[in-house]
C-alpha cells in the first residue's frame, strides 16, 4: 500500500526504499506513459524484483498515490512558511514558482499531467490532488492577508480572483512545459511572474466592496 505522510513532514519521513521506488516510477511513467508502463518496468528501474516491489506498493495506482502524497507534503512545507517575516510576498511567490515550475526537470510536468488525467477517473487520486490545491490556496490566502495588512499589497486586492488567476497561469505553464519540448521556459517564466505582479496591483474590488 502507498505510504501516508503527514502534511508537516518532509520527504525524509519516507523510507529510503519508498523514495527509490517513487523516483524510479517517475522516470518510467515519464518515459513510457502511465498506462503503457508495468510494475515490472518500475521494479527493473528501481533495481529490485517485482515481488519485492509489491511489498511496498500494491499497484500503479498506489504508486501514483504515493507520488501525489509526497508532492503534497513538500508543497505544504514550502507554502507553510510564506509570510512577511520572510520578506516580500511577491518575491517569495516568484521564488517558489521558479522552484516548482522552472527548476524541476520537464519530466515532473509530464508526470503531473498524467496524475491529473488519472484524477479524472480515480476518486482517491482526485481527492489527493484537491488536497494539494487546498494546501496551496490556504497558505497563499493567509500570506496575502498578511501582505495586505502590512501594506505590500493593496487593501482592496480581490483575493479570490487573484488566487484563481495565478493558479490557472501556473497550471497553463506546467501543461505547456509538459507538452512542448521546445517551450521557451525563461521567456514564459518572466511573462508569468510579471503578470502575477501586475495582477496584484490591478485586480481590485470595487471601492464599495470589502473582502468577506
Amino acid at each position: 500500500m502507498s505510504p501516508v505522510v503527514p502534511a508537516s513532514s518532509p520527504e525524509s519521513a519516507l523510507s529510503e526504499r519508498h523514495i527509490r521506488i517513487l523516483d524510479a516510477a517517475e522516470r518510467v511513467f515519464a518515459r513510457a506513459g502511465f498506462h503503457a508502463a508495468t510494475m515490472q518496468d518500475v521494479a527493473a528501474e528501481a533495481g529490485m524484483s517485482p515481488g519485492n516491489l509489491y511489498r511496498y506498493f500494491s499497484s500503479k495506482d498506489a504508486i501514483i498515490e504515493g507520488m501525489t502524497e509526497r508532492d503534497r507534503s513538500l508543497i505544504a512545507e514550502d507554502f507553510g512558511v510564506l509570510g512577511s517575516s520572510s520578506g516580500s510576498l511577491l518575491d517569495q511567490l516568484e521564488d517558489l514558482g521558479r522552484k516548482h515550475l522552472v527548476d524541476k526537470p520537464r519530466e515532473k510536468a509530464v508526470i503531473a499531467l498524467q496524475i491529473w488525467a488519472e484524477a479524472a477517473r480515480n476518486p482517491g487520486i482526485a481527492g489527493m490532488c484537491a488536497d494539494i490545491e487546498r494546501t496551496v490556496v490556504e497558505g497563499l490566502a493567509a500570506a496575502i492577508r498578511d501582505a495586505k495588512a502590512n501594506g505590500e499589497l493593496p487593501p482592496r486586492l480581490d483575493e479570490g480572483r487573484f488566487l484563481m488567476a495565478i493558479s490557472m497561469m501556473a497550471d497553463g505553464f506546467f501543461c505547456r512545459r509538459a507538452m512542448d519540448p521546445n517551450f521557451d521556459i525563461p521567456a514564459a517564466a518572466d511573462t508569468l511572474f510579471t503578470g502575477m505582479r501586475q495582477l496584484a496591483r490591478t485586480m481590485l474590488l470595487p471601492e464599495t466592496e470589502t473582502q468577506p
